[in-house]
């Protein structure tokens, strides 16, 4: 994510972990009418300045499901490129990790 904005890269790096997940169906599967009660998503959330992190931005964005997101140090922050004499841009790799668990 160009900018450098670390809770900007967390919510793309959730919506890229919830998008590309095995999770479709598993109301369905494992017959869940409450995902509040019987499910709950662990989000280990991996950022180069976790200071800067809110965890309410993955909390917010799965809020139809029990989350715990926890923030560490990770993820990294190469250079950007520079055009026409233009400072070079910040970027920022944040990775969400997102594990399920279903009380069955």
């Amino acid at each position: 994510m160009h900018g450098g904005d670390q809770n900007n890269a967390v919510l793309k790096a959730t919506k890229d972990a919830i998008h590309h997940c095995c999770m479709a169906g598993i109301s369905e599967i494992f017959e869940i009418t409450d995902r509040k009660t019987q499910a709950f998503i662990k989000a280990d959330i991996y950022v180069p300045h976790p200071e800067e992190v809110d965890p309410s931005v993955v909390t917010n964005y799965l809020e139809w499901w029990n989350v715990e997101a926890e923030v560490h140090h990770g993820g990294a922050n190469p250079e950007g490129i520079a055009l026409n004499g233009k400072p070079k841009t910040e970027i920022t790799i944040a990775i969400v990790a997102l594990t399920v668990y279903v009380d069955v």
